[in-house]
C-alpha cells in the first residue's frame, strides 16, 4: 500500500510507533509513504542528522519525497542522481530513503506517479541575507530588531527552491511521452488557480510564482485521478481530486475519480 503526509520539518514523531499503533491501519515493510516536501533531514551535517537518518532507516516502511522549500539543497545535491522505477531519484538511504526529482513519471505499485518539488519560502519579510555580503552584520543586525522573519542564503535558504527551466521542460517532455496522463500528482504546494481556492479557506494569501504558473499549465492539460501536495499547513481535501496534506498520515485514495 502506499500512505501520504505532509512537511516534516525534522520532526518525524509521526511516524513513532505510539502514534502509528493510533493509526487506522498498519504500515508495514511493504509499504511506500510519501512525503510531500519539507521533510527537514538534510539540513545540516550534524548529529541530528545522523540521528535521524538512522531512526527512518530502522522503520518498517520505505520513505519516499520530494523536495520542499525548507530544504538543504546543497546537501540533496551531494547525492547521485539513479534510476529507480522508471523516473530519477537520490537514494539518501539505499531503498529506505528515496528523494523523488522533480518532473519525473514512477510506476509504484501498478499506478503512475508525476512527482515535482519546490515552493517558494513565505516567512521572508525580513528578507534574505547573504552572509558574504559586507553589509551582512548590519543587515543581520537591522532584521533581529525588526522582528520580522528572514532567511540566511546556504544557511535557511536555497535558491534551488524554484526549479530551473529545465527541469519544467524535462517535466513536459516526460508528460508528453506519458499523453499527459498519470494517475496521481505528487508536489509541494498547488498550482495557482488551486491555491486561490486555498485561500479563500484560510483567508491567507500566497505569492504567485514560476512554479504556481507551471502547475496551472498543468492543470489545463493533464489528466489524473488525485493531486497531493503540502506546504501549507492544514490537512484540506479542497476537492474530489485535490488533497493538502500537514501532520495527517492517509491512504492513498486508490479509487479517486
Amino acid at each position: 500500500m502506499i500512505y501520504l503526509t505532509g512537511d516534516c520539518h525534522g520532526d518525524f514523531s509521526r511516524f513513532s510507533r505510539k502514534q502509528r499503533m493510533r493509526l487506522p491501519f498498519e504500515i508495514t515493510e511493504k509499504d511506500y509513504v510519501i512525503l510531500c516536501g519539507d521533510m527537514g533531514l538534510l539540513w545540516a551535517h550534524d548529529g541530528e542528522f545522523t540521528y535521524n537518518k538512522k531512526w527512518l532507516s530502522a522503520l518498517p516502511f520505505t520513505i519516499l519525497w520530494v523536495q520542499g522549500n525548507h530544504e538543504n539543497y546543497d546537501m540533496i545535491a551531494e547525492y547521485p542522481v539513479c534510476m529507480w522505477h522508471g523516473g530519477k531519484v537520490r537514494h539518501i538511504v539505499q531503498d529506505k530513503i528515496i528523494l523523488l526529482e522533480r518532473g519525473q513519471i514512477f510506476e509504484i505499485e501498478g499506478k503512475s506517479f508525476f512527482t515535482f518539488g519546490g515552493a517558494s519560502t513565505h516567512d521572508i519579510q525580513g528578507g534574505i541575507l547573504d552572509r558574504s555580503s559586507p553589509t551582512y552584520a548590519r543587515e543581520r543586525q537591522r532584521a533581529n530588531k525588526s522582528g520580522l522573519p528572514y532567511r540566511v542564503r546556504g544557511i535557511s535558504w536555497w535558491a534551488q527552491e524554484l526549479p530551473s527551466v529545465e527541469e519544467m521542460q524535462e517535466g513536459r517532455a516526460n508528460l508528453s511521452k506519458a499523453g499527459y496522463a498519470v494517475d496521481y500528482v505528487i508536489t509541494h504546494c498547488l498550482s495557482g488557480r488551486m491555491q486561490d481556492r486555498l485561500e479563500k479557506v484560510l483567508s491567507a494569501r500566497r505569492n504567485k510564482d514560476i512554479l504556481t504558473d507551471y502547475f496551472d499549465e498543468l492543470e489545463t492539460k493533464l489528466q489524473y485521478q488525485h493531486w497531493y501536495c503540502g506546504h501549507y499547513h492544514e490537512n484540506i481535501r479542497l476537492d474530489e481530486r485535490h488533497t493538502v496534506l500537514y501532520e495527517d498520515i492517509i491512504m492513498l485514495s486508490y479509487n479517486a475519480v
